[in-house]
C-alpha cells in the first residue's frame, strides 16, 4: 500500500490527467472485484450449486471491499470530472452536436445520481447476503430461501447496472463513441478477473493450512470458471472488434484506429494472454487439477485483464502522446491490490473461514469426480 501511495504522489506531480485516469482504472479493477463477490454468491444460490459452500467465506469477503471501494470510485469521478470526461467541459458540448446529442443522458447531476444508486444498490446486496450467511452460523436457522429472493432481485439489479455502469464511467471516456457489447463485455472482464482472484486466493489459504476441506474437485470446478470466462470474453472482445471494423462507420471506427495506430502490441497482446495461455494450458482435466499451473496462468490472466482496463480507459483520456505502463501504473496496482488483500483478509478473519448450517455444506465437503 505504501508503494501505492507514492506512486500516487509521484502521478499528481508528473501529470495529473494520468493520475486520474490510473485512480479511474484501479478504482474500478478492484472494486469489480468486490462486485464479482457479490455476484458469485448470488449466482450459487440462483442455481442451487452446492459445490461451492465450502468457499463461500471467501467471495463473502472479497464483496465487503465494496465498503471502501466504491466511495472511493465516486470521489475519484466527483473529483477529476472533466479531466476523465470530456462531455463535463461545458464549452466542448456547446461546439460539438454529437455531446449535445448525448445531453440528455450524459449530464452531470443525472451521471452522479447513477453513480451513487449503483453502489448504493451494490452495497445493500452484499450487506445483506453477509448477514443472513452469519446469522446462519450462528442461530442454526436456514436462511436459503431468503438468500434465494435477495440473490434473484440483486441480479435483475446487477443485470441493469453492470452495463450502464461500464457506459457511465469507462464508455464515456470516449464519448463519441457508443458499443452495444460495451457493457457485456466489461462485465465478463470483470468475471474473470474475479474468478481468478477467488481460485488464487483459494489456493494460497489451502497451502497455509486454512482451508483443507477444498480438494481437486473444487480446483478443478474454479479451473473451469478460469477457463470457461476467459473464452467467453474472447468471443465478446472478437465480436465487437469485428462488427466494428468491417461495418467501417467513422463514429464507431475512432475508438478502434486510436488503439490499434497507436497501441497495437497490447492491444492485439490481450487476445495472447487472455486467450491462448489459458485455452492452450487450461484445455486438458488434469491441469485444472494442478495448483501451479493454475497459480501460473491465473497470475497472467489477472494482470491481463488489467491491462485490458488500461487500453479502454488510458488511450480516451491521455491520447496516443502519453499513454504508456511504467513505475506510476505498477505501483499504483501494487498499492489497490494490497488494499484489496488487506480488506479481504480482515473480513475472513472475523469469522470462521467455513460456513455453517448451509444446506448443501454436506454435498461440497465430499465434492468428488
Amino acid at each position: 500500500m505504501a508503494v501505492g501511495a507514492i506512486a500516487v504522489v509521484a502521478a499528481f506531480v508528473a501529470d495529473p490527467k494520468r493520475a486520474w485516469s490510473n485512480l479511474l482504472v484501479d478504482n474500478f479493477f478492484f472494486m469489480a472485484l468486490g462486485l464479482f463477490g457479490v455476484f458469485f454468491i448470488a449466482l450459487q444460490y440462483l442455481t442451487e450449486s452446492g459445490w461451492s459452500a465450502v468457499i463461500k467465506r471467501i467471495p463473502e469477503a472479497m464483496s465487503q471491499y465494496l465498503y471502501i471501494g466504491g466511495p472511493l470510485l465516486l470521489i475519484v469521478i466527483a473529483l477529476a470530472n472533466h479531466h476523465l470526461y470530456h462531455w463535463m467541459d461545458h464549452e466542448a458540448v456547446e461546439h460539438d452536436p454529437v455531446l449535445q446529442m448525448k445531453s440528455a443522458y450524459l449530464n452531470a447531476p443525472f451521471f452522479y445520481i447513477r453513480s451513487v444508486a449503483y453502489v448504493a444498490g451494490w452495497i445493500l446486496a452484499a450487506r445483506v447476503l453477509r448477514n443472513y450467511s452469519l446469522q446462519q452460523d450462528l442461530t442454526g436457522e436456514s436462511f436459503h430461501k431468503k438468500c434465494i429472493k435477495a440473490s434473484a432481485i440483486f441480479m435483475v439489479f446487477f443485470a441493469v447496472t453492470s452495463s450502464t455502469s461500464a457506459w457511465d464511467w469507462l464508455m464515456s471516456v470516449d464519448a463519441h463513441w457508443f458499443s452495444t457489447l460495451y457493457g457485456w463485455y466489461v462485465m465478463m472482464g470483470m468475471w474473470v478477473s474475479g474468478t481468478t482472484f477467488m481460485l488464487l486466493f483459494i489456493i494460497y489459504l489451502k497451502s497455509r493450512g486454512y482451508l483443507p476441506q477444498v480438494n481437486e474437485s473444487h480446483l478443478h470446478d474454479m479451473g473451469k470458471w478460469m477457463f470457461a470466462t476467459s473464452m467467453a470474453w474472447t468471443y465478446l472482445w472478437v465480436s465487437q472488434w469485428l462488427l466494428y471494423w468491417y461495418a467501417g462507420l467513422p463514429e464507431e471506427m475512432t475508438y478502434f484506429i486510436e488503439r490499434v495506430e497507436n497501441y497495437p502490441l497490447p492491444f492485439f497482446g490481450m487476445l495472447l494472454v487472455n486467450f491462448f495461455v489459458p485455452f492452450y494450458v487450461l484445455m486438458s482435466r488434469d491441469a485444472k487439477r494442478q495448483p501451479g499451473l493454475l497459480v501460473g496462468v491465473g497470475s497472467i490472466v489477472f494482470v491481463g485483464h488489467w491491462m485490458d482496463l488500461q487500453l479502454l480507459v488510458m488511450p480516451g483520456v491521455m491520447g496516443h502522446e502519453h499513454g504508456h505502463i511504467g513505475f506510476i501504473e505498477y505501483g499504483m496496482f501494487l498499492g489497490f491490490l494490497g488494499l484489496f488483500i488487506f480488506v479481504v483478509q480482515k473480513a475472513l478473519a472475523k469469522h470462521p473461514i467455513v460456513v455453517k448450517n448451509h444446506a448443501f455444506l454436506e454435498e461440497s465437503l465430499h465434492h468428488h469426480y
